[in-house]
């Protein structure tokens, strides 16, 4: 495309590669000369897109509804790859990288992070449905890699953009049916690393990416014949596999990208093509045993492979159960009535406790009040079960007669497939909890019969045993699937939460001009909200409703909500925070222990802040 060699070789200066080395050198890189494919997405961003490295506007990021979609459209696909996102973030997130898997579009879809990293990323824009395309963000590892549809590593000032070039990014497309990129594996860290460790992570990241394109490949080739050729040997990982999928004839219909490496020959060529022919097989295709070491023959060499045979089992369909009329504490649940907002600790939250339904453990979903648990619980229940099926809710504080609770979970399990979403565990009696238990311990395998399990807690489940408030018994079964939820002031993108939900009450209430003035919308980011999401959104309906001018002011907002923030200027982003811890540690009675917990950070780094707010206090 660029005849930067051509131009140099007859003593011109090639204008673009001279602006490059300008910005290189004003970064203070070491080197003012990027790898060859870097340079040329650079020069695209300079002609093509017209993007200035110094003002590139942040990441757009997909609405709740719009990453909903995406996920949905590739539901099949996400449930291949979700346990080996899983899997590689588990193996790197003690060397600091976050893992993510993005669409073919360029948004983050499935995203894996440690909790400490979470702020420093979303400064960058790095968050679940952030959107990389190289069009919109510059040379980057997602967006650029999509559109090379191969491997890359993009390394600190090798990003186009000044606000990422704190990060390296190591990337490795994953290919879909004929060959088309369906997603893109990515791991990011904030720490720098020298070219031979990238080098060490880059292997590891394309055989998940190889490991997640086999195993879609197989589900999409599901009914076929399959012909795995073991580049590895047999026992081998499942990335050095060729797959080749055959008709009933035993004639080429697919191939994977891995098996081109392997035979040196475009799959394409291949398709119509017999494998009895093509591999010089001693006998037929309906002779070979399955699963059963055979030796295919290739252009004079040896290969191990395997057959393997279609996959004829049809799913079962999701059955509907009408709850009984007279007991008012079952409701079937109306899953469009809550919505709940994604942010990046929800979304690793969400993606654990849907991995955990689904291989059958009864959820625990725990949290303060008003973090939208049941809102969580109901989504987790959609994604595992289907819109079309029915998610029954029992509210234990409303059961009018408890101890035919057992009686309710037989009938209402008896009918198939269907989930429990039970609230306030903690109100169950004795005689309920042996029914519960009862059905969880009687059908160890009943998410593989269609039977789901959420309970929902504002107490931690040990903190329930040790007051005598749960069996213990009850508490093994339900621990292993616990997740927690964390509280309204821990989420790295407390400003976006605000203003979006300010949007949504401000357009339910007819005033969609409205807006907030700087001094309300400095108390509604340094409060440190007790009543997490609900308190949230009750504070902003509160507002919206007493506001009949243009905008919301102070005297809009719950006076309890000033008062705490009162004393302080709330122009002086360091005093905010005093306030904010004042505000804490008085809702826990001085306890620094406690109020760290409560403020998501470190005792030791709750101590500091109050040091230096007492410093400078002294001053």
């Amino acid at each position: 495309m660029w005849e930067t060699e051509a131009i140099e070789a007859r003593g011109f200066a090639d204008p673009l590669s001279s602006e490059i080395s300008s910005i290189l050198r004003a970064r203070g890189a070491p080197d003012a000369r990027l790898p060859d494919v870097i340079e040329q997405s650079w020069k695209r961003c300079l002609a093509d897109y017209k993007l200035l490295p110094d003002a590139m506007p942040k990441a757009s990021v997909l609405t709740h509804s719009e990453l909903k979609m995406q996920m949905e459209e590739r539901e099949e696909f996400m449930r291949v790859a979700e346990p080996e996102i899983e899997s590689l973030f588990r193996k790197l997130v003690d060397s600091e990288y976050i893992v993510s898997l993005a669409s073919s579009q360029g948004a983050m879809v499935l995203f894996r992070c440690d909790y400490q990293y979470l702020s420093d990323l979303a400064v960058s824009g790095v968050i679940p449905g952030s959107i990389w395309t190289e069009e919109q963000q510059g040379t980057n590892g997602v967006g650029t890699g999509l559109r090379l549809g191969k491997p890359l590593i993009i390394a600190g000032s090798e990003h186009y953009g000044t606000a990422v070039q704190r990060l390296t990014c190591l990337t490795a497309p994953v290919l879909g049916r004929h060959g088309a990129i369906e997603s893109i594996v990515n791991v990011t860290t904030l720490r720098p690393a020298d070219a031979r460790m990238n080098q060490m992570v880059q292997k590891i990241v394309e055989r998940s990416a190889l490991r997640i394109e086999n195993a879609y490949f197989g589900y999409i080739n599901r009914r076929s014949l399959m012909l795995r050729i073991l580049d590895g040997g047999e026992g081998a990982d499942i990335a050095e596999e060729g797959r080749l999928a055959l008709d009933e004839n035993g004639r080429v219909i697919d191939g994977s990208s891995f098996t081109q490496s392997l035979l040196g020959q475009d799959v394409g060529k291949l398709l119509g093509q017999s494998a009895e022919d093509l591999f010089e097989l001693d006998r037929s295709i309906s002779e070979i045993r399955p699963n059963a070491p055979i030796t295919l023959h290739y252009q004079g060499r040896s290969l191990l492979a395997m057959l393997s045979l279609p996959d004829t089992a049809s799913r079962s369909s999701i059955s509907l159960v009408a709850a009984p009329a007279n007991t008012p504490a079952l409701r079937t649940v109306d899953l469009a009535e809550e919505a709940l907002r994604i942010n990046p600790i929800l979304s690793q939250a969400l993606d654990r406790a849907r991995r955990l339904l689904a291989a059958g453990l009864p959820l625990a979903i725990t949290g303060e009040t008003g973090v939208g648990k049941t809102a969580f619980a109901k989504s987790v229940a959609r994604f595992c079960f289907g819109e079309d099926s029915e998610i029954v809710f029992i509210d234990c504080a409303s059961l009018q007669s408890q101890g035919d609770l057992g009686l309710l979970l037989q009938n209402r399990l008896s009918g198939g497939k269907s989930c429990l979403l039970v609230d306030r565990i903690d109100e169950m009696d004795e005689a309920s909890q042996t029914a519960l238990l009862a059905v969880l311990e009687n059908d160890r395998q009943a998410g593989a019969n269609g039977i789901g399990v959420i309970v929902i807690s504002t107490h931690e489940l040990d903190h329930l045993v040790r007051e005598n408030r749960m069996r213990v018994d009850l508490a093994h079964r339900l621990k292993g699937g616990q997740v927690g939820l964390p509280p309204l002031r821990s989420v790295p993108d407390l400003e976006e939460t605000i203003f979006e939900l300010f949007r949504n009450e401000r357009n339910a209430l007819g005033k969609p001009n409205l807006e907030l003035e700087s001094d309300a919308r400095l108390v509604l980011l340094h409060y440190h909200w007790p009543g997490n999401l609900r308190e949230l959104r009750n504070t902003l309906r509160h507002a919206v409703a007493l506001a009949d001018g243009k905008q919301i002011g102070l005297e809009h907002l719950p006076d309890n909500i000033v008062e705490e923030l009162s004393r302080k200027d709330l122009t002086a982003r360091s005093q905010s925070e005093a306030s904010k811890i004042e505000a804490a540690l008085r809702y826990n009675g001085g306890n620094v222990s406690l109020t760290a917990r409560y403020l998501g950070v470190s005792r030791a780094t709750l101590y500091r802040k109050i040091q230096i707010q007492k410093a400078r206090g002294e001053a």
